[in-house]
């Protein structure tokens, strides 16, 4: 009968044993990053109105510390318009800012980031990245690349911008659709989740005629995400608007600017809830002060757009596995 009841108390044990294992793999936070967008970097004798352009190198600097001050970060990913004139000084003070955190950063293009017909052109700002020691962008001096966080995650960045014609609008080509599927195409072999980053939408927070990404490219774009199971979803800024959409498993996140209201970045927690689920859960953070936020917002012509609902804001996403 004492064995009996051993063997019993054994098997609760492992039993137990085993749902805790089980419950702490799934709380196990899987990738931790912050996303910033549309810092617009200007010359600090610039008018702060709707976009805060005078104060930007105060609301980069602030990011930096608050960004810091957030434990365990795998990377920052800032998705474009860092600067608010491809001058070369701006961008070599981004970089200075930028070099103080404690996280990898990784940044992509913006239209605001590449001039036209002259100055530092995509291939002299690439350069300023790839000349600093210890930089993770743009490597082999590619306008868009991928890079692998841990072996469950690859985060793709795509460049939408033109240095041909001065354009808010995105535009993507052939060949570089070509490398994005061959990229999803190897992830989903080596059984990793992708996360796209674009500076454009490509499911827009409001509708746009002058910032949208050009057709048939959007179309192409959208098609070819959706054709991957493993893709979480679209990361992007250029509206300068919170929102956060769910659409065909896939999340279109479009991150606020930290140039204007509501002046703020994400915090994205991606956890399993259970072998069928991926729980991506978007944290916000206000950057500076109420005084400048409020400035933004006065001068602002559609703050309830830029600023989204609560749940554009905060809230937590579950993705199917499949």
């Amino acid at each position: 009968m004492k064995k009996i009841k051993f063997i019993s108390f054994l098997l609760v044990l492992v039993a137990l044993c085993s749902y805790i294992s089980v419950r702490a793999s799934e709380n196990k936070v899987l990738l931790h990053f912050v996303q910033i967008s549309d810092t617009h970097l200007q010359r600090d004798y610039a008018k702060d109105g709707e976009r805060l352009l005078g104060s930007s190198e105060k609301l980069l600097n602030d990011s930096v510390t608050q960004i810091n001050g957030i434990k365990d970060l795998d990377f920052t990913l800032a998705t474009g318009d860092l600067v608010d004139i491809p001058d070369e000084k701006l961008l070599d003070k981004f970089i200075t800012i930028t070099m103080s955190l404690n996280s990898p950063l990784y940044v992509l293009l913006g239209n605001h980031d590449v001039s036209v017909n002259g100055g530092l052109g995509k291939k002299g700002f690439i350069k300023k990245f790839t000349d600093v020691e210890g930089q993770m962008s743009f490597p082999e001096g590619m306008n868009y690349y991928s890079f692998i966080p841990n072996e469950k995650f690859k985060i793709v960045c795509l460049d939408g911008t033109t240095d041909k014609v001065v354009t808010a609008r995105g535009q993507l080509s052939d060949k570089q659709l070509e490398w994005l599927k061959g990229q999803l195409e190897e992830s989903l072999q080596a059984n990793q989740f992708v996360i796209i980053a674009l500076h454009f939408p490509a499911v827009e927070p409001f509708k746009s005629s002058t910032h949208n990404i050009l057709e048939p490219d959007n179309t192409k774009f959208l098609a070819l995400v959706n054709s991957y199971k493993n893709v979480i979803g679209v990361f992007s800024g250029h509206y300068h608007a919170a929102k956060i959409q769910k659409i065909a498993n896939k999340i279109h996140n479009s991150c606020p600017a930290a140039v204007q209201y509501p002046n703020a970045f994400r915090e994205i927690i991606i956890t399993q809830d259970n072998p069928k689920y991926l729980n991506v859960k978007f944290e916000w953070h206000d950057i500076d002060g109420i005084e400048l936020r409020t400035l933004s917002k006065n001068n602002s012509k559609s703050p309830a757009l830029t600023e989204g609902n609560e749940e554009d804001r905060r809230q937590v996403v579950k993705f199917k596995i499949y």
